[in-house]
């Protein structure tokens, strides 16, 4: 199981055989440190993938929804961006 991560070079597995995977199954990856939702960070504009919890029993309950891009600019605060450019642009005329 390879891919990008979080940098080019991540990898959780090499030359690892997996038994045959269709839509709809799981793979179980613990302990994925700085790769897990919780110390993640997505300065790559990766957003992150939901996190599911495997109960004793065998059953599967999803405890965090995978990010949406929505959440990615949620705490952007454009109005304050616009009237920064708009101060800086009266104070480069008045000079």
């Amino acid at each position: 199981m390879v891919g990008s991560l979080c940098e080019n070079n991540d990898k959780f597995a090499i030359d690892r055989p997996l038994p045959e995977t269709e839509v709809g199954d799981y793979i179980a990856i613990h302990d994925t440190g700085a790769h897990g939702f919780a110390m993640g960070f997505n300065y790559n504009g990766k957003l992150r993938s939901a996190e599911l919890l495997m109960r004793p029993d065998g059953s599967v309950t999803q405890i965090r929804r995978p990010e949406t891009v929505d959440d990615l600019f949620a705490t952007l605060d454009f109005e304050g961006v616009r009237d920064f450019a708009h101060a800086e642009s009266t104070n480069r005329s008045a000079r």
